[in-house]
């Protein structure tokens, strides 16, 4: 079975459309959090994500803009952003984003946007150390997805560990920056970040998002160039705050 992870899409619906037009292969889509957010369509991409994701779990930025999330956690631009899609957010895709959970899982796949333990504060992996509660919060799940940090990247230590060393948290992390193939193995954990379709910061201003193929037992980090300037020309008739729209340009 091929299944598609897609997240941190950020209302931005040229990005979305391009990743959902290459696949028409895959036979499910899932998405591991926010929907909306800093981008100019939120309402598009709401309707996108209600039609073609199977399942779909709760972002920072979905929580904030149906008040699940106090705006006081974010720096002033993501909050002038949020605050602008509260106001343009219809009625029934604010119901949508009010039944998301937190965490899902389906066909064998573990699912949150930040964090497994505690996943309402949507807690950032950004390191090996950041990775271990997530880990041992797996059970026996081989493989997590998440997003939050917009970083195509993953993480993978050797078998369950009910209690890791201090000395040593036992895992590796890679970068997936231009994408590439993982291949997983028997007997090894990994947390896969897809990376951002809407808003990559990994240095890479491509949409990113990942391929599960459980057959095959590998995981398909993906990058693909979308129309850009236009996805900046609508912010800017939106008056939303320049730094969002400049840092599309060079993903960062």
């Amino acid at each position: 079975m091929l299944c598609a992870i897609i997240s941190d899409i950020h209302s931005n619906l040229e990005a979305l459309n391009t990743a959902l037009d290459s696949l028409s292969d895959v036979d499910a889509i899932y998405c591991v959090g926010d929907v909306v957010g800093y981008g100019p369509n939120p309402n598009e991409c709401c309707e996108v994500v209600r039609e073609k994701s199977a399942a779909t779990v709760m972002g920072n930025h979905d929580a904030a803009v149906i008040g699940k999330m106090a705006l006081d956690w974010f720096n002033s631009v993501a909050r002038e952003a949020a605050e602008w899609t509260r106001e343009q957010l219809a009625a029934e895709n604010r119901i949508f984003l009010e039944g998301l959970p937190y965490t899902a899982q389906a066909e064998g796949l573990t699912m949150v946007h930040g964090s497994l333990p505690m996943p309402e504060r949507f807690l950032y992996i950004n390191s090996p150390w950041e990775a271990r509660p997530t880990f041992d919060s797996m059970g026996d799940s081989a493989l997590c997805f998440i997003g939050h940090t917009h970083i195509a990247e993953y993480f993978v230590r050797k078998g369950r560990r009910e209690r890791p060393p201090w000395r040593s948290v036992g895992a590796d992390q890679i970068s997936m920056t231009e994408g590439g193939l993982i291949e997983l193995m028997p007997g090894f954990q990994y947390i896969i970040n897809p990376g951002s379709i809407g808003q990559p910061r990994d240095g890479n201003p491509q949409a990113s998002y990942a391929v599960y193929d459980s057959d095959a037992r590998t995981v398909e980090i993906r990058r693909l160039e979308y129309p850009i300037q236009a996805v900046q020309e609508k912010m800017r008739a939106a008056n939303l705050p320049e730094m969002l729209i400049a840092r599309l340009g060079y993903g960062g």
